[in-house]
Order: structure tokens, then C-alpha cells, then sequence
């Protein structure tokens, strides 16, 4: 009977809004005492999640009708139909959620409000950045053209994007907890909250590299060596361009990556 019933609440919420470019729903966990985790994938779009002191998962998902799109040669002079619908589909079970919308062929926006203690995994890879605030969890973001911040984290994030900046600020971190930062064209700007113990494996091919932190650089170097001269091929040497050091010590492994861009490894309050 309680399926049921939410079944029917998701369609009277939908169509309350479909004629606004946007369905809005509230979804609730199995078991609202535990914390929960989300996923959102998206084609063309950006992702916004915020965390609050509530226990349901209030879901938003937004039509971006591009209104300067130019008419068809064969349709000048009729009238163009925007298609206001997001086709967001939500699946919930044992705490753990799954959230898409229909943006192959357009931009929709999913914007979340949910429990501070969820975990994420989030993706885009087109026409949208990735936005997470004050949230409590294992977070993981890839995005493709588009940048990524998440702010005021505690807990661990895996970040990745190929073309934008990664920004990430942490309230607190998860001990002994590996994380990553890695971007191809962008800045990679990291916030941790105060003293942190961390091996770091860094790379920035065209840019420089910053810290607040005395890292204490390592000579550590890997070597890739491959010889087949024996079998008629040939012998090859690559030593990886890597600067490796410890903080306080070290810990667990941190790694900063970019291409086109700087790395700033920054020590919070």
C-alpha cells in the first residue's frame, strides 16, 4: 500500500509542474535513520546537491529550452512546441537511489536537497558544472566539459573532470580514507581542514604547485622498464614525472593531477 501511494504522488507532483519546464519531487529513504546514498548520471546538464537537516530528498529537475534556437528551413513561419518535459526517473531501494532525466538531445538541470549524511556519485558530461555544499559522505564526481566545487565536505572526495576547474573545500576528512583530484585543463584548488597526514602524488605538466603544507619531498621515482631485445623487439625506459612527499608523516595517499593548469594543496582553519 505504501508503494502505491507514492506512486501516485510522484505523477500528481509531475503533472502539477510540467507545463513550468520542471518536475519537482520528494522521495524518502528506506530507512531515514541510516545514511543514504545517491546517484545522478546525466548526458547535457548540471548538477547541483545540497545538504540540510531534513530526511527526505527533495528533487528538482529542469528544462533548459534553449529559446534562441534557430527555426528549420522547412518550419519558418509556424510556431515551435518546446518540449517542457524532463522525463526524471527516480529509483529507491535499500537506501540507496538512483536519479536520471531525458538529456540526450537537451540541458537538464537536477538540483537536490538531502540529508547532510548521504554519500554521492555524481556525473555529466556536457553543458553543466557540478556543484555539491555541506555534505557528510564518500563523494564521487566526474564531469567532462565542465567544472566541479564542492564546499564545506566532510568526509572523502574522488573528483575527476577533463576540461574545468576542481575546487574543494573540507570542514573535516575521513581518516586513512585515499582521495583524488585530477583535471586535464583546469585548476585544481584543494582546501583541507587543518593539519592532515597524507602521502601526495602530484603532477602538473604546464603549470606550478603550491602549499600551504611542508611537504617533505621524496626521491621516490617510478621507473617503467620494458626490454625485448631478445625477442627482436626493442628496449624502452619511461621515468614518471610525478613529485611524490609526505605530510606530518604521511598517510593515506592523496593524488593532484593536472595538464593545462595549477595545483593549490591549501591548510585550512
Amino acid at each position: 500500500m505504501k508503494i502505491k501511494y507514492l506512486a501516485l504522488s510522484l505523477v500528481f507532483l509531475f503533472s502539477v509542474s510540467f507545463a513550468q519546464g520542471s518536475d519537482k519531487v520528494s522521495v524518502p529513504f528506506s530507512e531515514p535513520s541510516r545514511p543514504g546514498f545517491i546517484e545522478v548520471g546525466l548526458i547535457n546538464g548540471s548538477i547541483k546537491v545540497v545538504g540540510y537537516n531534513g530526511k527526505e530528498v527533495m528533487i528538482e529537475a529542469i528544462n533548459r529550452t534553449d529559446e534562441e534556437e534557430e527555426e528549420e528551413s522547412g518550419a519558418r513561419g509556424m510556431k515551435r512546441l518546446n518540449i517542457s518535459s524532463t522525463g526524471l526517473e527516480v529509483e529507491e531501494q535499500y537506501n540507496k537511489m538512483s536519479i536520471s532525466a531525458e538529456s540526450h538531445s537537451r540541458s537538464i538541470d537536477i538540483n537536490l536537497k538531502v540529508p547532510v549524511n548521504t554519500s554521492l556519485q555524481l556525473s555529466t558530461i556536457n553543458d553543466g558544472d557540478i556543484f555539491v555544499e555541506n555534505i557528510a559522505g564518500e563523494i564521487e564526481i566526474n564531469n567532462v566539459n565542465g567544472e566541479i566545487k564542492a564546499l564545506n565536505i566532510s568526509g572523502s572526495v574522488v573528483a575527476n573532470t577533463t576540461n574545468g576547474d576542481i575546487v574543494v573545500t573540507f570542514k573535516k576528512i575521513t581518516p586513512d580514507k585515499p582521495m583524488s583530484f585530477a583535471s586535464f585543463n583546469g585548476d585544481v584548488d584543494i582546501t583541507f581542514a587543518g593539519n592532515i597526514k597524507a602521502d601526495v602524488k602530484i603532477k602538473s605538466e604546464q603549470g606550478e604547485i603550491f602549499s600551504d603544507y611542508d611537504v617533505k619531498l621524496s626521491e621516490k621515482t617510478n621507473l617503467l622498464k620494458e626490454d625485448n631485445r631478445g625477442k627482436g623487439g626493442k628496449f624502452r625506459l619511461k621515468m614518471e614525472s610525478f613529485i611524490y612527499g609526505k605530510i606530518n608523516g604521511g598517510g593515506p595517499e592523496y593524488y593532484f593531477s593536472t595538464f593545462n593548469g595549477e595545483i593549490f594543496i591549501r591548510k585550512g582553519k
